[in-house]
């Protein structure tokens, strides 16, 4: 790749980084291009010189993390990673971040004042991240802690549903209940629900070291 193509998509990533860190602080609708600009040190004339307009900036802010999240997934070796642990642990914290409430703000934000960005991002899951799950599925079974006779693009489908909806303000509901312990529970359901004898033997373990720590 020529230097200065490789150089204008650094700038750019660390543009749009910067814009995330803004919404993420601020919210989607209270950032005003005036706003943004201002974060950046640059004019508006530079930033819409970059971007159409304020919808340009969200829906490339949410590309730009969406692919962050890829190249996170693409990195992962599956064969060094026990499936149940990984599940446990590491899925359980990307969950609480996806839910947090600037996530959720942001989201309700998008939805509602940039519903074509919303509809083009958010109406289905991200195929990368069914893809990894499934890979998680098919280890699992080649590590026989998880069961072949089962259906795993629905169990796939039904865990992305109950973890998305977590993600959705209009949802008041679960606002009676500690996050943490309703993405845990979750988690620990979709195992239950797939894992062999010697898998739910493992989660008990996870579990026990979760407990103790």
């Amino acid at each position: 790749m020529d230097d200065e193509l490789l150089e204008n998509d650094i700038n750019r990533s660390e543009i749009l980084e910067n814009i995330s860190e803004i919404f993420i602080r601020y919210g989607v609708r209270s950032s005003s291009m005036d706003d943004i600009a201002r974060y950046l040190k640059m004019s508006k004339k530079t930033l819409y010189g970059m971007f159409e307009n304020k919808n340009d900036v969200v829906d490339k802010v949410v590309e730009y993390r969406k692919s962050v999240g890829e190249l996170y997934i693409d990195s992962l070796n599956m064969s060094n990673i026990d499936p149940i642990p990984y599940l446990y642990r590491k899925m359980v914290d990307a969950g609480m971040k996806f839910t947090s409430q600037a996530v959720s703000s942001n989201l309700f934000d998008v939805k509602k004042y940039h519903p074509e960005v919303y509809q083009k991002h958010f109406r289905e899951v991200n195929p990368k991240s069914i893809e990894v799950i499934r890979a998680f599925f098919d280890k699992g079974i080649a590590d026989g802690v998880f069961r072949e006779n089962t259906n795993k693009d629905l169990q796939v489908y039904l865990f992305f549903m109950q973890l998305l909806s977590l993600a959705e303000p209009e949802l008041s509901w679960n606002q009676e209940f500690d996050t943490y312990e309703v993405i845990t529970t979750i988690i620990e359901n979709f195992i239950r629900s797939i894992a062999t004898p010697k898998g739910l033997m493992q989660l008990e373990l996870e579990d026990l070291i979760e407990k103790t720590q």
